[in-house]
């Protein structure tokens, strides 16, 4: 199975619009840094900004009480961080965090509804990306549940690499523990099978792709079945 993002310069919603809509769209926009940790919304308050990234991932996490955040779903190049705007639904419904360094192209939250009034193409390109995101986020829902840490491990590395722009990428074995919602020890473990594998090498919080056909092998098969679903909804 083939990278499941094409590889493109620019945001994938955004170039769904036409070229006159999208660079309209754009010079609407200004341009930022996404730096890991940074918090661009929380739960239940109103969105500050639409966030469209360029490169970069931003993680969705739900909360709980005395427990740390869990991850439900990830953001990148190929979607938006505020696109339940487009129902006009203006808070939060989940904590959204910097996960990997990138840009994007931010949108005041009154100008985008602007732009939603004015162009049903993009009110359709938004729902349709909703849709997408919240059938990750009842996939991912199902793979904690479920499935064992290294196999989720090896899932969420194949996500971060289709939304990256890069082969490796850097987290700590805490990182991951909290993005998994495992133990420390748990990842330890799991990381080190896939190393031994020839799958991936991890050197002090650097993690390198090595094997990305042997790593969707090592997935449990919610990776490969959200991607027939996106396949068969969006063609």
């Amino acid at each position: 199975m083939a990278t499941a993002i094409a590889r493109q310069d620019g945001n994938g919603l955004i170039d769904k619009l036409s070229r006159r809509d999208g660079l309209r769209f754009v010079g609407k926009c200004e341009s930022v840094d996404l730096v890991p940790g940074d918090i661009l919304s929380e739960p239940d308050q109103a969105f500050p900004s639409a966030y469209f990234p360029i490169a970069g991932v931003i993680s969705v996490m739900t909360m709980s009480s005395h427990r740390p955040p869990l991850e439900l779903g990830l953001i990148g190049r190929d979607g938006m961080l505020g696109a339940t705007l487009s129902l006009g639904v203006l808070a939060a419904p989940m904590r959204s965090v910097v996960q990997g360094a990138g840009t994007a192209l931010v949108m005041a939250v009154a100008q985008l509804r602007i732009e939603l009034r004015n162009n049903p193409r993009l009110v359709q390109i938004l729902h349709r990306y909703q849709f997408r995101l919240t059938m990750q986020l009842l996939q991912t829902a199902t793979c904690t549940h479920f499935h064992e840490i290294e196999p989720r491990l090896a899932r969420w590395l194949l996500m971060i690499h289709d939304l990256s722009t890069s082969d490796s990428v850097r987290f700590t074995h805490e990182d991951l523990a909290h993005t998994l919602g495992v133990r420390r020890s748990g990842v330890t473990i799991a990381a080190g099978a896939l190393q031994q594998r020839g799958l991936i090498s991890y050197t002090r919080g650097d993690i390198s792709i090595l094997d990305r056909r042997g790593l969707e092998g090592a997935a449990c098969g919610c990776y490969a079945g959200l991607i027939e679903k996106y396949r068969l909804v969006f063609g």
